[in-house]
């Protein structure tokens, strides 16, 4: 239990997909180098704590905190938004199981699947005139947050790690987090039945293991002998004792 640990951080940009959006800053749709690469994109940070199951498995809990956005010109409508989720993902080591590549091998690539619980709250409004349409979380047309709408959620991606040595490893990884819930961008409506949003991050991570102390409660056989010092005084004064007496 004590071996195979690891805590790291993750930095990356996060993509909404749902009601609140027309696809036009999607990420197979443009580069980094697009100007509009990074408009509805929001800087994203993962903090997580993960264990080696075995050589194909690896198992870590995870917190996800960030800003989530989007837009729609033909509904002439736009949000902003936050999100939290705690998650737990299984990491598949896929190339290393089919191909049987040894333990020691500094690349694995792997799938991740997880479930998480997401936390989020969106002020939506119109985009040519600002006005206030509609919110989750907040009120006073927006203006004041009072408490955050939750949802279970799905995560399904593929990453991989490159292990730089015993203590340090880096990683890229992509993701869709699937929430079931409508609402993720303050617009219900019956064309999304599902909202959520995507994650591509680069991270590092920190490798130790934990210094369990075990006790040992076997009893130790007994050798059938008395280990005490002789005393030697204590003897001849008893047999000095026992002497006198027959004497007398």
């Amino acid at each position: 239990f004590g071996k195979g640990w690891d805590a790291g951080l993750n930095l990356g940009l996060s993509y909404f997909y749902g009601d609140v959006n027309d696809n036009k800053g999607r990420f197979w749709k443009a580069t980094p180098l697009s100007g509009f690469y990074y408009e509805e994109k929001n800087l994203t940070g993962d903090l997580s704590l993960g264990k080696i199951i075995n050589p194909y498995l690896y198992l870590r809990s995870h917190f996800v905190f960030g800003k989530i956005s989007g837009s729609n010109d033909e509904l002439n409508t736009y949000f902003n938004g936050n999100i939290m989720t705690f998650g737990l993902d299984v990491h598949f080591h896929y190339i290393d199981f089919f191909m049987k590549r040894p333990e020691s091998s500094k690349f694995k690539y792997y799938s991740v699947t997880g479930l998480g619980f997401t936390s989020y709250n969106a002020v939506r409004r119109e985009i040519s005139t600002n006005k206030f349409l509609s919110s989750v979380g907040y009120s006073n047309y927006g203006n004041n947050k009072t408490s955050n709408n939750s949802s279970a959620s799905l995560k399904l991606g593929l990453g991989v790690a490159y292990h730089i040595d015993r203590y340090w490893k880096v990683n890229f990884e992509s993701s869709l987090n699937y929430l079931f819930t409508d609402k993720l961008d303050g617009l219900v409506s019956s064309n999304t039945l599902l909202e959520g949003y995507g994650l591509m991050s680069f991270g590092i991570a920190y490798k130790f293991d934990l210094n369990i102390k075990t006790h040992n409660n076997n009893w130790k056989k007994s050798s059938g002998t008395n280990n005490r010092p002789h005393n030697s005084g204590f003897e001849n004064k008893r047999k000095r004792k026992l002497h006198n007496k027959w004497k007398r």
